[in-house]
């Protein structure tokens, strides 16, 4: 029984270091787009949808991929939030990580959803930017009204 012990655990010890090595691999894919984001310097937050469970009473978790400001810095991260069907107040937010220190579960449900989280960052840069021309353009006729001129 003891041989069998030993060889169990180290037939675990084996798969714990295969796991960690493509954990690592993981973790330096995403740094190296965290990092190719940070560059764009978009300041967005945008969230996609993992997953979403629902109870019997109109309750529900989401589990979340995103872009977002996360302890101070912009980075891909994940988020759990709860809420209510019937509820007028915004989902809770339960619990939120960078992406390289989410639960590894959490993590390996996301990375399926890059492309989506991409995608929609894309197009919230777009309509920001439209929003922002739109506001300039109102800056500029008010400063020009007041007889102000505008560094270029």
């Amino acid at each position: 029984m003891a041989e069998k012990r030993l060889m169990s655990f180290q037939e675990l010890s084996t798969a714990a270091a295969s796991l960690n090595k493509a954990t690592d691999e993981l973790t330096k894919t995403v740094v190296a787009l965290d990092g190719a984001l940070n560059q764009l310097n978009i300041g967005i937050p945008v969230w996609v949808r993992v997953t979403r469970w629902d109870d019997d009473e109109g309750g529900y978790e989401v589990e979340q991929l995103g872009f977002a400001k996360i302890e101070g810095d912009w980075c891909i991260g994940t988020r759990r939030l709860v809420g209510h069907e019937q509820s007028p107040d915004p989902d809770e937010v339960r619990e939120i990580w960078a992406f390289n220190t989410a639960p590894r579960d959490l993590r390996l449900r996301a990375i399926n959803e890059l492309p989506s989280l991409l995608n929609e960052l894309g197009k919230a840069a777009i309509q920001t930017a439209e929003e922002v021309n739109k506001k300039l353009a109102e800056a500029k006729a008010f400063t020009a009204a007041l007889g102000l001129k505008v560094s270029k």
